[in-house]
């Protein structure tokens, strides 16, 4: 029987093969930033392009040329190894090109030279090294489970298997995050915006969990592998790519073919419904909105003093509610800590809120070291430690040996008449950022009413006295212009167990 079946439209033409691998690049790129995470950007767009384009001419040139002594199995097998190796290489060049142009100079917007941004890398925690492998696995088996793309020819079929794809990995991802989620706070949640983003805040596994995870996305990406082999081989065939039924002589049903085009457009909507449904309901990524606009003097954050706008501010037992009624000014970073990455700015997040207002000088900080601050000068006037009965110096690890002891600890007590002392030698303090920059030792005088304020309540909520810097065997009181000497010497080493020289 003759057969006139029309031939499917096809996309085998140069110039629209590769505007479709560019635009394909581009979705890709777009779906690994906002379910995987930072996997994609550039390098993620161009490599996808070339090696997409590369694969499928290569698809049609040796569907012409070779089909007679490689069978379609062997071609696609070769294909796909190609596709798969050329994507990971062309990735990883292209990476360690921003990498070093980060270092060399056009890209190197924070200044830091290359021995810096090494020291970041390898200092970089294994919490987010094992999360950044996990989801560039998960980067990976996406991009494997397009290459039947390469060699699809019929462009409903085609259009069909990238919807239903995407809508696959979607819910893949997001049901990673959903198990993630069960291990960390509901109020962290709200930053997470990818899967990177969970899996930094999920916190570290047991070993033998982290191994199952890694097994298991192995087994995952082979299963991919083994799928995408299979149906690429099957479109590769003569019969797929030509358009031609597998036997010619019979021509199809009508009605058949109305079925299989109602099931074609219900799952290409279906699948497109639900990665549009998933892109709309996807949070806010507001992390990066804010930098580093204060920092921590001291180790102690907690009782030490931090840097805000040219300014020292200490803790005060005062109530704010600036959290919710300020504006977040930026991060309060330890001494010496980075703002600028992703598991700082999702696990970390001290933001620094202030009065919109102007009513009040206080700030406060949400996130793991919470609290509310206030300007040493305006401190030193109130002088609210004049009615404690009990002073205690704290020392600056005082927080991470609490932590040990699961009680505070770290802390000598103090006499009252070594106070005074040293208030009458020093009644005006004024305190200098550049004084913390090199110290020895620090310690923290905070007052309290009595111990039972210490042991039972946060010793943070005591009042603040001043702060005492050692260096080179000498003592200061709260500036390295303020040289304790004479009896306050005498005692204050009695109380650190020394003897005065």
């Amino acid at each position: 029987m003759k057969y006139d079946k029309k031939e499917p439209e096809t996309m085998d033409a140069d110039p629209m093969r590769l505007l479709v691998s560019a635009i394909l690049a581009f979705t890709v790129m777009l779906f690994i930033n906002g379910f995987v995470g930072s996997m994609g950007g550039f390098p993620a767009f161009v490599a996808f392009t070339l090696v997409f384009f590369r694969i499928r001419t290569r698809a049609g040139m040796e569907n012409g040329g070779m089909q007679q002594e490689l069978s379609d199995r062997q071609i696609t097998g070769r294909l796909l190894w190609k596709y798969a190796v050329g994507y990971l290489v062309l990735w990883g060049i292209l990476r360690i090109a921003f990498l070093i142009s980060r270092v060399t100079g056009w890209g190197n917007i924070n200044g830091a030279s290359a021995v810096e941004y090494v020291r970041q890398m390898w200092n970089t925690s294994l919490l987010e090294k094992w999360a950044y492998f996990f989801a560039g696995m998960i980067m990976f088996a996406f991009v494997l489970s397009l290459f039947p793309l390469a060699v699809i020819r019929e462009k409903v079929r085609w259009i069909r298997y990238a919807l239903v794809d995407g809508a696959v990995f979607a819910l893949v991802c997001l049901g990673i995050n959903g198990v993630c989620r069960l291990k960390f706070e509901q109020k962290s949640s709200g930053r997470a915006t990818c899967l990177i983003d969970h899996l930094l805040l999920c916190g570290r596994m047991r070993t033998w969990q982290e191994i199952t995870c890694l097994l298991a996305m192995v087994v995952f990406i082979l299963v991919i592998g083994a799928f995408v082999f299979s149906y690429a081989s099957r479109q590769y065939a003569v019969k797929n790519i030509d358009g031609i039924p597998a036997s010619a002589g019979e021509e199809e049903s009508r009605r058949h073919r109305m079925i299989r085009k109602i099931v074609t457009v219900g799952c290409s909507i279906a699948a497109a419904a639900i990665v549009v449904v998933i892109v709309l309901l996807m949070p806010k990524d507001t992390a990066g909105d804010y930098t580093k606009v204060a920092e921590f003097l001291t180790e102690d954050t907690r009782m030490g003093p931090m840097e805000y706008g040219d300014a020292v501010y200490v803790p005060v037992n005062e109530e704010a509610d600036l959290e919710k009624n300020g504006i977040a000014q930026g991060y309060l970073a330890e001494r010496g800590e980075r703002c600028d990455s992703r598991f700082y700015q999702l696990a970390i997040a001290n933001l620094l809120y202030t009065d919109p207002t102007g009513k009040t000088n206080l700030v406060q900080t949400a996130g793991t070291d919470g609290g509310t601050y206030a300007p040493v000068a305006l401190v030193e006037t109130d002088k609210a430690w004049e009615t404690d009965d009990v002073f205690l110096l704290w020392d600056e690890d005082w927080a991470l040996e609490s932590a040990y002891s699961h009680e505070p600890t770290g802390y000598v007590a103090c006499p009252a008449d070594l106070i005074r002392g040293l208030r009458m030698q020093f009644p005006d303090v004024t305190y200098r950022t550049a004084d913390f920059s090199d110290y020895d030792a620090y310690f923290t005088l905070r007052g309290y009413q009595n111990m039972e304020q210490v042991l039972e309540e946060d010793p943070v909520d005591g009042d603040w006295v001043g702060c005492i810097l050692v260096k080179d065997n000498k003592f200061y009181f709260g500036s390295y212009e303020n040289q304790i000497t004479g009896i306050c010497l005498q005692q204050l080493r009695k109380v650190l167990g020394g003897n005065a020289k």
